[in-house]
């Protein structure tokens, strides 16, 4: 087995999906230009997903699994050979978890209350895998996650008592906690999509945001936000919707 001294984060990427967040993993530097995360697992339900991820990520062990039914203990001895591989990292347990039922993308439409209370199973995993730190990305509405009424809508003012909940069973578990709403677009990223990213860590100094490097305007030294346009090769032609042989369905339009 060769050690690696330079990694610094092993990662379980546990809502993997096609393979972005591991990418960004997996392109970060250190100062002298050395690579400095390993994922080394990834979770995703959806196969097509996963045999995306492993094309891109051949060296991350895949799990096509639910999240809420997977054993944590599978994941033990990998971890376990991991910080023997790479003894200098702290281990990272990333969750983007499904989000569309906390978004206001769904305006007013029923929420479904179990896939609202995917980042509940996390407990599970950080009580046997000991993570150093927990990473946790989500639609900003997450903090307002709360009871659903028997029309599936979120109840007004009981809004963000199950994030709080959450919340402190975490850090109930030996965490600090720091939460920052992050634009992409303030990092450079083609569009102004608004997050929350929220850090649980077992020491402080672990717990920290990146600095902001542009702005709509780009003023006070940093710089204007990249325009989409710029990234688009507006001379491919797609197919158009209107002139398909087999005509779409109503809920299409």
């Amino acid at each position: 087995m060769i050690i690696d001294y330079s990694v610094r984060l092993i990662v379980i990427d546990s809502f993997c999906g096609a393979g972005g967040v591991t990418e960004g993993f997996h392109r970060a530097e250190d100062e002298n230009g050395n690579k400095i995360c390993k994922v080394i697992i990834g979770i995703n339900h959806d196969e097509v997903a996963i045999k995306s991820h492993a094309a891109n990520h051949p060296d991350t062990i895949h799990f096509v699994e639910d999240f809420t039914t997977l054993d944590p203990n599978r994941l033990v001895s990998i971890v376990h050979l991991a910080q023997i591989r790479y003894p200098n990292a702290k281990i990272l347990f990333w969750a983007s978890a499904e989000c569309t039922h906390h978004s206001k993308a769904k305006d007013g439409l029923p929420r479904n209350a179990d896939s609202r209370s995917l980042p509940e199973h996390i407990e599970r995993y950080v009580e046997v895998l000991k993570p150093d730190i927990i990473g946790v990305e989500n639609v900003i509405e997450f903090l307002d996650w709360g009871p659903l009424d028997d029309n599936g809508k979120p109840i007004r003012d009981q809004k963000g008592i199950y994030y709080r909940e959450w919340r402190d069973n975490l850090i109930n578990l030996g965490y600090l906690y720091d939460y920052k709403k992050l634009n992409a677009a303030d990092y450079g990223a083609y569009t102004s999509r608004i997050r929350y990213f929220g850090i649980f860590a077992k020491e402080a100094d672990n717990i920290a945001f990146p600095a902001q490097t542009h702005s709509r305007n780009g003023k006070n030294g940093l710089l204007k936000w990249n325009a989409v346009k710029d990234v688009l090769n507006l001379d491919i032609e797609g197919e158009s919707i209107f002139n398909r042989k087999k005509t779409l369905v109503d809920a299409t339009w």
